[in-house]
């Protein structure tokens, strides 16, 4: 709520003064305003999290200039599985389909799917995981209480029932041009992978890509027509290395997860990779790693090993796309 103040800038004056109540009084921050925010968020149900809080995204908190404050309404963010599901506004009917199609399948594999709620490939990625039955997180460039576009008023709503709404700005704040790019590298940050369903290349979708290679996350592309303008940006982002997605398979090899050949239930349950065939300090090392993130000395301490080689055991495991490296010496299991 402070001019000129952002993420980046607050935690430098975090590790300056030590505490945020230190900091408020150093930038004359208008902690009457905060508190009537915090009353009105309550009032609104919507929770706070601070970047302190256990429920604070694991996978999020590791990323440059990570949010400070989330603003949510519905449930907790804290999930294993989570990809993105991007792309332009002006899609084509193939391109709707084919991103309510992946975060339909996704979704019944127990994965969370996250966008950003805007018309377009954002819309019909958050409906394809509704009508799974499964959880998807919307991620606001305004406030949570502010529905843009209007006609995904009812969307917004269904959402808040078995997933999340998700802002870092605060309650009332505008649809501002210089929001979405801000609130692009949330999503990415909240995803293990990114799949881009059309998109110019200087579209939103693509600058969530940029921000998920930074973040260290994995970037999946969907080809299309090559005569429409809104393929350019995925056909770009698989000549740069991307990953082709045709088929949700294409999406569970980078993960080292592959189809069922049962179906539980009604719904579909991911199937392992099997590690059997890795040496016993391996199994060890993966046995405590998961889709959350954790640190090295953890990984060490946990699988009573020394550092030095844990290390190299998580540079070989890297290098067979068992385990990827995040910013900060942090791993995850693929």
């Amino acid at each position: 709520m402070v001019d000129r103040v952002g993420p980046v800038t607050l935690k430098k004056f975090l590790d300056q003064h030590g505490s945020i109540i230190d900091v408020c009084k150093a930038i004359n921050a208008p902690l009457n305003e905060a508190e009537a925010l915090m009353q009105e968020a309550a009032r609104s149900d919507v929770k706070l999290m601070s970047l302190e809080d256990d429920v604070y995204p694991e996978l999020l908190k590791h990323i440059y200039a990570p949010p400070p404050v989330l603003y949510v309404k519905g449930q907790d963010l804290v999930k294993d599985k989570t990809v993105a599901i991007v792309g332009t506004r002006r899609a084509s009917r193939y391109g709707k389909e084919t991103a309510r199609k992946l975060a339909f399948e996704l979704a019944s594999l127990g994965f969370t799917i996250v966008s950003g709620m805007a018309s377009g490939i954002d819309t019909a990625a958050h409906w394809g995981a509704l009508e799974a039955g499964g959880r998807t997180v919307a991620v606001f460039g305004c406030g949570v209480d502010v529905i843009f576009p209007a006609e995904n008023r009812g969307l917004s709503q269904e959402i808040a029932k078995n997933g999340a709404l998700v802002s870092e700005f605060p309650l009332g704040a505008g649809t501002e041009k210089g929001n979405f790019p801000r609130r692009n590298r949330i999503i990415s940050g909240l995803s293990m992978g990114v799949i881009v369903v059309e998109g110019h290349y200087d579209s939103g979708a693509m600058i969530t890509a940029k921000a998920a290679l930074d973040q260290g996350r994995e970037v999946f592309a969907v080809p299309g027509n090559v005569e429409l303008d809104q393929t350019k940006g995925p056909h770009w982002l698989i000549k740069q290395g991307a990953k082709l997605v045709e088929t949700v398979e294409d999406v569970l090899e980078e993960f080292n997860m592959v189809m069922p050949e049962k179906v539980d239930g009604g719904k579909l349950k991911v199937v392992s990779r099997d590690y059997s065939d890795f040496g016993g300090d391996e199994r060890r090392i993966i046995s405590v790693l998961s889709l959350e993130p954790k640190h090295i000395d953890a990984v060490a301490l946990e699988a009573k090993l020394a550092i030095p080689q844990v290390s190299s055991l998580l540079m070989m495991l890297e290098v067979k796309k068992i385990v990827r490296q995040l910013p900060g010496k942090m791993f995850i299991l693929y």
